[in-house]
């Protein structure tokens, strides 16, 4: 172990008989492999934490905690990503960013924990966004256009298309490979012997029974992962995944003459659309009822006059200039948050929640 970090673990109130017994644990060790009850030979370790140990994370999250520290920008942390938000379209706004970049170069120095250069990129939000170009360890940082936080594709013009193609991209090659793994399983089972043709014949022609599980934890994951922050307003984008699910529904035998809706009827299914909008509601319930831990404020406003008709549980809508923000979460769920009825709103948990959203919805689609 380095001295410095050595001298962080101390700074922490370790006590120096822990810190110097983990740094004997670190230093001169000697692993070897297992492959099938065959052992390898004893190769020494020059450096890092055994793989799979509860000393890795630890010493992680203890080498890291500061490394926000003195910085003036938003810094978002995840695992070994961090992220640092600065406003720039406002005088001083660009040499913030850069001292904040020049911050890290010393956090990192100082630690002796090095920043993969080569994969830290800048991303220009906004249309007023002079975009600058900024330097970590006087390297040019690359600009991207997108990038993949989380699995969720985020685009400079905060547009989310690309997201929606690659969701369903991935969800229409999931059908097809489920598609692949049913006639597969039914020659196969064809194959077994002739008493087992019946079955074959029946995995091969899209049983409900077999399909819609696999549906559910193969395909559907793709088109809904994340998708809060993602959703989708365009029709286009829409459309776009929509049609996996439409694609899904007629591979189900007997049902490839009905209509869209009518499938889904059968199938006892909502659209995604409707499922989005019952998403949206049971994450607005969390954060309402504090299931979410989060600052009060920090994620919606609640209504202060007492005067209006409907609920106590109110929220208040923020003014917008642009339809990116008209769409975002915490704008596009107040009106529909606001106009449920008080059974469903003052529910006592998540379940009864969305027990009461399902009564309140069917006899909407009644009327």
């Amino acid at each position: 172990m380095r001295y410095y970090r050595g001298i962080k673990l101390q700074s922490l109130s370790l006590d120096s008989n822990i810190v110097e017994w983990i740094r004997q644990w670190l230093s001169d060790r000697q692993q070897r492999a297992v492959v099938n009850g065959v052992y390898s030979a004893h190769g020494l370790v020059t450096s890092g934490v055994p793989q799979g140990s509860v000393l890795r994370p630890i010493l992680f999250n203890i080498f890291v905690s500061d490394i926000a520290e003195g910085i003036n920008g938003k810094v978002c942390l995840f695992a070994d990503d961090t992220k640092i938000c600065n406003r720039v379209d406002v005088p001083g706004g660009i040499s913030q960013m850069t001292n904040d970049l020049g911050k890290l170069k010393k956090w990192s120095e100082l630690w002796q924990l090095s920043f993969n250069v080569d994969k830290c990129k800048i991303m220009h939000l906004g249309r007023k966004n002079p975009r600058a170009e900024y330097r970590i360890f006087d390297t040019v940082l690359t600009s991207a256009s997108e990038e993949k936080d989380l699995g969720v594709i985020i685009s400079e013009d905060l547009k989310v298309s690309s997201q929606c193609n690659r969701a369903a991209g991935n969800a229409g090659r999931m059908l097809g490979n489920a598609g692949r793994m049913l006639g597969n399983a039914g020659r196969m089972l064809g194959n077994a012997g002739r008493m087992l043709g019946c079955v074959g014949r029946g995995i091969s022609s899209r049983k409900r029974e077999v399909l819609m599980p696999l549906y559910r934890a193969l395909v559907r994951p793709h088109l809904e992962y994340c998708v809060q922050y993602w959703r989708p307003y365009l029709q286009k984008d829409i459309d776009i995944l929509e049609r996996v699910q439409r694609r899904a529904t007629k591979m189900v035998y007997g049902l490839k003459e009905k209509s869209y809706q009518e499938r889904l009827n059968d199938l006892n299914m909502y659209s995604l659309e409707k499922r989005r909008d019952r998403g949206d509601m049971i994450e607005t319930f969390k954060y309402v009822k504090g299931i979410h831990k989060v600052e009060e404020g920090s994620i919606f406003k609640r209504k202060q006059n007492s005067k209006t008709r409907g609920h106590s549980l109110r929220l208040e809508g923020q003014r917008f200039k642009s339809n990116i923000r008209k769409h975002y979460f915490t704008e596009r769920v107040v009106d529909t948050w606001n106009s449920l009825p008080v059974e469903v709103v003052e529910a006592k948990t998540v379940i009864e929640f969305k027990q009461a959203w399902d009564r309140h919805k069917a006899i909407l689609n009644k009327r």
